[in-house]
């Protein structure tokens, strides 16, 4: 069976993604006021996961909005800027509120949530958003177009073996991220000191004094 990424396996199928999940629009907030519950917004995502510190509502904005929450296994789509960014919200997230920019996708019974994350990574899906988003100055797509997106569907045991076989890779490029992190702090900090002439104590390897 041909679709959009290609041709399917026996016992998958494609689907319309607003046929296996709910899609909801983000709401608009106050502005930041610091406030304890957290607003998702575009610039909250990256390389598929969040990043960033959330701006802020405060309990009784966010109590008017209960529809706008987020749950984990829920994931979020960025609609205007950046459109095809998205991440897989963890229990870390959950009871954020989702702002304008951003579409909730909330999977049916019939669909992992980390396959599906990982679905919207595939070049094909990316392709797919660029062709049909709107805009020049700034991108954007709707949910009704969304919600259009063909998702090849496996069957569920499928589809769980493999949302858990890229989220360990994603794990450990994320390990990696952190390390690389670290030594660049690392070197950034006894850069200046080894400029000035300060001893600094070899580390592994090194050849010590």
């Amino acid at each position: 069976m041909s679709s959009l990424v290609g041709e399917l396996p026996d016992g998958w199928t494609e689907v319309r993604l607003e046929e296996i999940c709910e899609l909801k629009a983000g709401s608009s907030t106050p502005a930041d006021s610091g406030g304890p519950v957290a607003v998702m917004k575009p610039r909250n995502i990256a390389d598929d996961r969040f990043t960033g510190i959330p701006d802020g509502i405060g309990e009784e904005a966010a109590a008017k909005l209960p529809s706008y929450r987020l749950m984990a296994g829920d994931v979020v789509c960025v609609r205007t800027g950046g459109i095809g960014k998205h991440a897989l919200v963890t229990a870390e997230q959950e009871g954020w509120v989702i702002g304008t920019g951003i579409i909730r996708l909330r999977p049916g019974p019939s669909v992992d949530p980390s396959y599906l994350s990982h679905y919207l990574s595939h070049p094909s899906v990316r392709n797919w958003f660029a062709r049909n988003g709107t805009g020049t100055a700034v991108p954007n797509i709707s949910t009704r177009a969304l919600g259009a997106l063909p998702v090849a569907l496996a069957p569920l045991p499928v589809q769980r073996s493999i949302g858990k076989t890229l989220g360990a890779l994603n794990e450990k490029i994320a390990a990696h991220e952190r390390i690389c992190q670290t030594t660049a702090e690392l070197r950034d900090t006894i850069l200046p000191l080894l400029m000035s002439g300060i001893p600094v104590a070899q580390g592994p390897g090194g050849s010590g004094g």
